[in-house]
Order: C-alpha cells, then sequence, then structure tokens
C-alpha cells in the first residue's frame, strides 16, 4: 500500500484506513421504492445496533433508477466481515435480495487516497 501526505492548497490528505462494500444490485419492476424503504426501515430498527458501520449509504442511478449501489464504510476489514455476516444472516438481507434481480455483487475496496 503506498502511505503518503500530500499538500492541495490548504488542505493536507493523510492515508487513512478505511474498509469499504461496495454492493450493486437491480431492482425487480417496480420494487425501487420497496428497496429504498427497507433500506429506510433498518435505519429505524437496526441502526442503533450497527456500531460497526461508519456509514451506509444508497445510491439510485438517475438514467437507469432500477440500479443501486450501497456503498458500507468501516474502520477495517474485520469490522466489516463481522457486520456483514450478521447481516446476510438476517431476515432483512433476504428480503433485499428478494426485490433484487440478478441477487446483489458485493465488492470490496480500501482506501488509498482521500481529499478532505
Amino acid at each position: 500500500m503506498y502511505v503518503s501526505l500530500v499538500r492541495i492548497s490548504d488542505r493536507e490528505e493523510r492515508e487513512a484506513d478505511m474498509y469499504v462494500i461496495v454492493s450493486t444490485y437491480r431492482a425487480k419492476i417496480s420494487e425501487e421504492d420497496a428497496i429504498i424503504a427497507l433500506h429506510e426501515d433498518w435505519q429505524r430498527n437496526q441502526g442503533l445496533k450497527a456500531k460497526d458501520y461508519l456509514s451506509w449509504q444508497l445510491f439510485r442511478n438517475i438514467q437507469a433508477p432500477r440500479e443501486f449501489i450501497a456503498i458500507a464504510q468501516f474502520e477495517n476489514e474485520e469490522a466489516a466481515r463481522a457486520a456483514t455476516n450478521d447481516l446476510k444472516r438476517d431476515a432483512w438481507y433476504d428480503r433485499l435480495v428478494s426485490l433484487t434481480e440478478g441477487g446483489i455483487i458485493d465488492t470490496d475496496y480500501t482506501r488509498v487516497w482521500q481529499l478532505r
């Protein structure tokens, strides 16, 4: 891993640990709102228990509104694995999969640079 300190104008850039899981999925026809509501429900009912998540965001493709990207950020890989293993054993996850065409594709990333 390349670690550096970079200066851009008066902003300082530092490498920082972060582990990110990007999930992509396509909603079944007419299930887009159900996917959004399911994420909102998770936040209301599970969010306080989700200490391992730094953040979790859901994005919807403007040109293809049935396509979603969820980005979950964690401090490290261990926290990410624990949180996602718990999530995948939850009925919530089964419901999400049932709303998608072709299931969910997860891709793992680590942060190597950030602009602040």
